[in-house]
């Protein structure tokens, strides 16, 4: 019974949320998050971190960095796909 009672609540929630526009506010802000690898590094950490119960201060600290050494990660990405890319062109010739 306690499944169904939250179940109903979620779904008014979500419906309010809706007709009050909350929603598509809320999908605006995740897609801009998402299009930067250096925001949704620090927001996925800082929500992970938060959530394993470190304390917030330490998280924000975390993520901070974790965000800027996003940075370097992505270039070690780019790096590794063109030497892939290379490697891939001189075994199809």
């Amino acid at each position: 019974m306690e499944c169904v009672l939250i179940a109903l609540v979620c779904m008014m929630v979500g419906v309010t949320a809706h007709h009050l526009g909350l929603t598509e506010e809320a999908a605006k802000i995740v897609s801009k998050i998402a299009e930067c690898p250096k925001c949704c590094t620090f927001w996925i950490s800082l929500f992970v971190l938060t959530i394993k119960g470190c304390d917030f201060f330490v998280s924000v600290a975390i993520s901070l960095f974790v965000a800027y050494m996003s940075f370097y990660f992505g270039l070690m990405l780019v790096v590794l796909q063109k030497l892939y890319d290379w490697i891939w062109k001189i075994i199809n010739r």
